[in-house]
């Protein structure tokens, strides 16, 4: 009997023994040999730390708003250490491109260095003002306050880029393993649209073929969608796919859409314009000259509205914003030229890519102290010289003479002003006068919005 009762005790010791830790109720079991690796070609050398050393390492305390694709909105208390720290310690490189956290039951989650250092986040309070909140391994976490916090698995959280962001999807619990990459990022497909003519008006539906890994934003007031503006896929198709429900326009609209996830860069803005009585743009009186070369050009998705329905036509722009519309009259063509060739030209910024399409090609030069000033607004040379270099590029090595003079133009823009006007970009009566001494064009004045279309869609059409 002894002996049975000692061979009991001996199966119940090696049973707790093999039994799963629990320190809290509710709380996810932890192994004593949790690590966490740090490796890939994107940092100088690979760390190893057990949770013992993570949890010696400075924490930072932050509440989050979080919203799952259901969708559902919640707030949690946590701690942890900032992964750009971690990062850090690895000797993340400047050319790391992508990251990649691996569960430890296989399950991973690609995201953009961009995404998740280079942008802000934020908690978002029902009332108040947002605070930031980095990218964070979670170590300890709850649902009432800093003071009832509880362990936590290994977890990646970070804020929200706007107060309707699905941030949870993104976190992955139980990181066993941070791979960082310098190879660059795919970029998302772009959205398709979808149209029905119903009674009340065009029922559109917008569409992507990851439709459930990416969120769709879109605006109907012809400027473009970022991920502040209204979200088209609200929930998961496999949770409440009703609410993701077709968008019914009764008056001329112009769609424009984008898709944003992680891993990937933004898609191109898609556009589609639902045409009925009204004219696209409210502001357009008085400019009879450029509505055509607007309108189609909106319609294309190369010139955007400012909001409102509104254009500003006799609104100024800059050189970054003309050589963005030159980049997508072009079709978004790609580049192969790696290394910024301006020192005020940033990665990632709305205009970058279309810039180093432009220098490839030689559309553009920039100044001698090695910038190329995309803020400042363009003057009507400039614009002209650049829609040359895009639209006749062996135009300008001719030795071809020119009988009509023009006045007003700089010297290094002359010949370019001549190959302009020769090739019907420049509109009499108002971007350019004729008068008996030659065509007048006043080229170091700031062009306007409405010029600016005239002259890509002549270009177009040229």
């Amino acid at each position: 009997m002894k002996r049975t009762i000692r061979l009991l005790c001996a199966l119940l010791a090696a049973t707790l023994m093999l039994a799963p830790l629990t320190l809290f109720p509710g709380t996810p079991a932890r192994a004593e040999t949790e690590t966490l690796t740090i490796r890939g070609d994107g940092v100088e050398k690979e760390l190893v730390y057990t949770r013992d050393e993570l949890e010696k390492l400075d924490a930072q305390n932050h509440i989050i708003s979080t919203i799952n694709n259901f969708p559902t909105e919640r707030v949690d208390y946590v701690s942890g250490v900032l992964l750009e720290e971690l990062l850090e310690a690895a000797g993340l490189k400047e050319t790391a491109r992508l990251i990649t956290f691996t569960a430890t039951d296989g399950y991973s989650n690609m995201f953009t260095i961009k995404e998740l250092l280079g942008t802000p986040r934020y908690y978002f309070p029902a009332d108040g003002e947002k605070t930031p909140v980095p990218a964070m391994i979670c170590l300890q976490s709850g649902s009432e306050s800093f003071e009832k916090l509880e362990p936590d698995d290994l977890r990646l959280i970070m804020g929200q880029r706007a107060d309707t962001e699905q941030n949870n999807p993104w976190f992955v619990k139980k990181i066993s393993i941070i791979e960082v990459s310098c190879e660059e990022p795919e970029k998302w497909p772009e959205v398709t649209f979808n149209r029905t003519v119903e009674p009340e008006g065009v029922m559109l539906t917008l569409s992507h073929e990851s439709f459930d890994s990416v969120k769709i934003y879109y605006t109907t007031d012809g400027s473009d969608p970022t991920v502040e503006s209204s979200m088209y896929n609200i929930s998961a198709t496999r949770f409440q796919p009703h609410l993701n429900a077709p968008l019914l326009i009764s008056e001329t609209t112009i769609v424009r859409a984008i898709a944003i996830g992680c891993g990937r860069e933004d898609s191109a803005v898609s556009s589609i314009a639902i045409v009925l009585d009204e004219p696209i743009f409210s502001d357009l009186a008085g400019f009879d000259w450029a509505k055509a070369a607007i309108e189609d050009l909106a319609v294309k998705g190369i010139v955007n509205g400012v909001g409102d329905f509104k254009f500003n036509p006799s609104g100024n722009l800059t050189r970054g914003m003309f050589v963005t519309m030159l980049h997508r009259a072009a079709g978004l063509p790609g580049y192969s030229e790696a290394e910024n060739p301006f020192r005020d030209v940033p990665e990632g910024q709305w205009y970058t890519k279309a810039v180093y399409w432009a220098v490839e090609n030689e559309i553009i030069q920039g100044y001698e102290d090695g910038t190329f000033k995309p803020l400042r607004e363009v003057t009507l040379q400039e614009m002209m010289v650049m829609a040359v270099r895009a639209g006749f590029p062996d135009a300008e090595q001719t030795e071809e003479e020119f009988v009509t003079p023009i006045i007003g133009v700089s010297d290094w823009a002359l010949r370019y002003a001549l190959i302009a006007e020769k090739n019907g970009l420049l509109l009499r009566g108002h971007i350019a006068e004729e008068t008996k001494d030659g065509i007048v064009v006043d080229g170091k004045r700031q062009a306007t919005r409405a010029e600016a279309a005239v002259i890509v869609y002549s270009l177009l059409e040229s």
